[in-house]
């Protein structure tokens, strides 16, 4: 476990790719209720899919139930992540963004809850591994990254091992929920649940279940913590419950969290 304190400026324009945070390709993953759930790709320069590239995957965060469409796109591009994958993209990275199915009534209308995301989710990381090929995806250098209630999500496809065990070559956890007892998060627990997952559990069982911090275990990818001290939607108990038990974790203690810190810090990592 390392622990990393990160410097207030890192001094990274992020103008341009702000200017391009729109997906140069949109493609259908699955399908809800007859919606569209997409995934945003944003291609490196001189992309050519008969190479191998690595893969930059993000959740975007909205409390599980809001997404992003800005003044200048028609539908959902990549959410507020869109200008981080396109920095990645430049980069050499395939970036990808995850479109999901956002809850209802606090997750407590069925089909619309936290587990119904976390399989949107890992329905998401299955098109990405199947058309890899297609892509020209580096399946042994997938990287993923979630923000707040993404954060939670990507923690999820990392730990719960649902529909299969995915293998990260790193997870980004940027101000993410791990614990859902947190009496502020626990009202999205579903109280009742026809999920094959949580229809035998009881509540707390449940809560236990869609808790990150509860799922680590020795198959765990290694997991970068990134908390920021000023964040006052997530407390930071999540990101220091979450340094015990996970001892492949890199931690970053961040006085706040801003987009060119992490860039700067990801070139340290990756």
């Amino acid at each position: 476990m390392e622990f990393f304190h990160v410097p207030e400026s890192a001094g990274i324009d992020l103008g341009m790719y702000l200017a391009r945070h729109s997906a140069d390709q949109l493609v259908v993953y699955k399908y809800v209720n007859q919606v569209p759930l997409y995934l945003a790709f944003f291609f490196p320069p001189a992309y050519n899919p008969s190479k191998k590239y690595p893969a930059f995957v993000f959740i975007h965060g909205g409390a599980w139930e809001s997404r992003k469409i800005f003044e200048d796109q028609n539908c959902w591009q990549g959410d507020y992540l869109g200008f981080l994958a396109r920095y990645y993209s430049e980069k050499g990275f395939l970036s990808i963004c995850i479109d999901y199915r956002l809850v209802r009534n606090n997750g407590q209308t069925s089909g619309y809850g936290l587990i119904d995301s976390c399989e949107d989710c890992c329905d998401a990381m299955n098109y990405v591994q199947t058309n890899a090929g297609t892509y020209g995806i580096d399946t042994d250098r997938i990287y993923l990254l979630g923000e707040s209630a993404g954060g939670h999500l990507a923690a999820c496809v990392s730990t719960l091992h649902y529909k299969k065990e995915y293998v990260f070559k790193t997870v980004f956890l940027i101000n993410s929920i791990t614990d859902m007892n947190d009496p502020h998060w626990n009202s999205y627990v579903p109280k009742q649940s026809n999920h094959i997952l949580l229809a035998p559990l009881s509540f707390s069982e449940r809560t236990v279940l869609l808790s990150p911090l509860y799922q680590i275990d020795e198959h765990t990818s290694q997991t970068v913590l990134i908390h920021g001290n000023h964040d006052t939607c997530v407390d930071k108990k999540h990101f220091i419950a979450g340094c015990v038990p996970n001892q492949e974790a890199v931690i970053c203690i961040c006085w706040r969290i801003r987009t060119m810190l992490f860039c700067s810090l990801s070139s340290q990592i990756i």
